[in-house]
């Protein structure tokens, strides 16, 4: 795995981003590409694809900059690279360009009605990027499984002196 593709978007789940795809960089000596899309603001009555408003992608270039510098202080190579554009379009593009051994992203949860209505970045790289992807939920991971909490429950059962089966069933005297 040479070259590891993380796509950033600045919310809660880009640390999490960050951080596999630092552990996959250490792991299999690979490089990282750490990646932002400012898309255009959105368009209200002008037929013209609207400009990307410099402000936003100045920020959001100082950001990503710190970013590669806090990975290369932790010893691993790491490039930058933030383009204005269709966040799906650009992605697509520039992830056939670099051709990545994997892809590294988030993903939000979002509901069936938002899905319907803008779409999901996610699902259209799977979909169209000819390269693995690894999501990255923003959810935390839940404290304990079903599996876990129905072991727990055994364990405490085997104590009161009765056996209750982990994927449930009744009660069997020991």
């Amino acid at each position: 795995m040479k070259t590891i593709l993380a796509l950033i978007d600045f919310s809660d789940v880009t640390p999490k981003i960050v951080e596999h795809a630092h552990a996959h960089a250490k792991a299999f000596g690979s490089d990282i590409v750490l990646m932002h899309v400012v898309p255009p603001e959105p368009l209200v009555v002008d037929f013209e694809p609207p400009a990307v408003p410099p402000d936003i992608f100045k920020e959001r270039q100082r950001a990503l900059l710190a970013m590669r510098d806090s990975l290369m202080e932790q010893g691993v190579n790491a490039t930058a690279q933030l383009f204005g554009g269709l966040l799906l379009e650009t992605v697509l593009a520039q992830i056939r360009q670099l051709n990545p051994d994997v892809i590294i992203m988030g993903s939000h949860g979002h509901g069936a009605l938002y899905h319907l209505i803008v779409g999901s970045v996610t699902e259209g790289i799977i979909k169209h990027a000819a390269r693995p992807v690894l999501v990255i939920p923003s959810m935390p991971a839940p404290e304990t499984t079903p599996l876990k909490a129905a072991a727990k429950k055994t364990r405490r059962s085997m104590k009161t002196g009765t056996l209750i089966g982990a994927l449930g069933g009744t009660p069997a005297p020991l």
